[in-house]
């Protein structure tokens, strides 16, 4: 009986994706939530493909994901991916019922999923993946996710045993996983921003965990990324397997060594954060066997998935459109220390990371900017920050908090108009959104070009 469910599950999830795509939807989540609701177990029956990759972790899941799964597919193995971020069992359902043909066979040689860390429970067990990469972990939202040690209890519990696992040896909490578990560690060596002092608002892994002393730290990157020692006991970091010697921002290169070999790749994104993913992936692509020239010659080839960043012009001014999570303090503070302090030149903050669905309601949690590091937009560089949205006045009285002048902001809850009133005749515009914000923030980002092209090109007239 639960054989004959789970194919009129498989079949119902592929008419429901068929239908929807139809109807010109993006069919991510429904079909899987069809299949599920049919056979409850239907991921554990799904027959997976002979290679079953997962990325998780707190931030950086999705763009590490996408350049995994491309990586492979320009190796030439077929692949089945949730790339747009459908990473929960819902989601990745979906994604099961596209590898599978209609007699529920594998059809593809790879599944390369992202994973929701605190849905992993309901996911790992079952489709028991060879690698799994963590990214980091971090304080996100504490509606959803509560603290770290939350989703650590979580992996450290759920991981399937024979899981391969590829750890951030530079995040003191998620590398303490799953101690029995085959493990390679990913790093990055120090570099001469680091601190030995955390300068962030949040540090979550600052007291050692096996004799409650407060840990040295040899370098501190930002927040708990670093190396640290216990000056009373054995507690130290981890090792690196993978290990980032160099970083080239002049010539977008990054030096990466395993095993005395040294390889240099193309840099896809100057950001540190991202400059982690690239290395995760690099770290995983290494020991899944994949030639070292063939993933250099991809990387040389994209960017980072545009639903997390996109640079264009408008009139002469460069928009950079990025991503800053709403309610997740630590993304949204990596995003602020890269426009803030990595950036140069005079440059303009235009920030719109309300939740949409939350903002329908005004219910929106906002206790968590005041753990987002706004102090680093207090910098010359940055001549106006533009804060749009229905809780713009809370930004407002966030940044004043962190010594902000007044004379910088600008406030205007609806986002179109605020692109009418900002000031036009900069050289750098900064456009931070939400993930639930990034249909919008695409919007706006077509109205900011058009209105600067034009103020431009009066501008021009009046010159000539």
């Amino acid at each position: 009986m639960g054989q004959i469910r789970y194919y009129f599950a498989l079949w119902a999830s592929k008419a429901v994706y068929i239908l929807l795509r139809l109807l010109k939807r993006n069919a991510t989540m429904y079909p899987g939530f069809i299949a599920l609701k049919i056979c409850p177990d239907y991921l554990k029956r799904t027959k997976k493909s002979p290679n079953v990759l997962c990325v998780t972790g707190t931030n950086g899941k999705t763009t590490t994901t996408n350049m995994v799964a491309d990586i492979l597919s320009e190796s030439g193995m077929k692949i089945v991916s949730n790339r747009y971020g459908s990473n929960i069992n819902t989601g990745v359902a979906t994604a099961l019922t596209h590898s599978v043909n209609i007699f529920g066979k594998p059809k593809i040689d790879a599944l390369v999923l992202e994973v929701d860390e605190r849905f992993s429970r309901l996911i790992l067990p079952f489709i028991k993946p060879d690698y799994l990469i963590v990214t980091n972990l971090f304080r996100d939202s504490i509606k959803r996710n509560a603290h770290p040690e939350y989703i650590f209890s979580i992996l450290d519990t759920y991981v399937p045993k024979e899981t391969k696992l590829i750890l951030n040896a530079d995040c003191l909490q998620s590398s303490q996983l799953l101690k029995d578990n085959d493990r390679v560690y990913f790093g990055i060596d120090k570099l001469d921003t680091d601190v030995t002092e955390c300068i962030n608002l949040i540090n979550d892994f600052s007291i050692c965990p096996v004799c409650d002393s407060k840990l040295k730290f040899n370098y501190l990157r930002y927040h708990h990324i670093g190396n640290a020692y216990c000056p009373n006991c054995d507690f130290k970091s981890f090792d690196a397997n993978y290990r980032l010697t160099n970083i080239d921002y002049d010539n977008k290169e990054i030096t990466v060594e395993h095993n005395g070999k040294k390889d240099v790749y193309p840099m896809v994104n100057r950001a540190l954060y991202n400059i982690y993913n690239e290395l995760a992936a690099v770290s995983l692509m290494s020991e899944f066997g994949v030639d070292a020239e063939m993933v250099k010659d991809y990387m040389s080839k994209i960017s980072v998935t545009q639903t997390r960043y996109n640079e264009t012009k408008a009139g002469k001014t460069e928009v950079i459109r990025t991503m800053a999570k709403g309610q997740n303090s630590v993304s949204c503070s990596r995003t602020l220390d890269f426009v803030g302090n990595n950036e140069k030149g005079d440059r303009t903050v235009f920030i719109m990371i309300d939740d949409l669905f939350e903002r329908r309601d005004s219910s929106e949690f906002m206790g968590w900017i005041y753990d987002a590091d706004f102090e680093f937009l207090n910098v010359d560089g940055v001549k106006q920050i533009v804060l749009a949205g229905p809780r713009c006045f809370d930004y407002k009285l966030r940044l004043l908090i962190a010594g902000i002048s007044e004379d910088k902001i600008l406030c205007e809850q609806d986002e179109f108009k605020a692109v009418d009133i900002m000031d036009k005749d900069i050289d750098k515009l900064y456009l931070l959104h939400d993930t639930s914000t990034y249909d919008l923030a695409c919007k706006v980002e077509e109205k900011i070009k058009t209105v600067f092209s034009k103020a431009h090109s009066e501008k021009a007239g009046e010159q000539a």
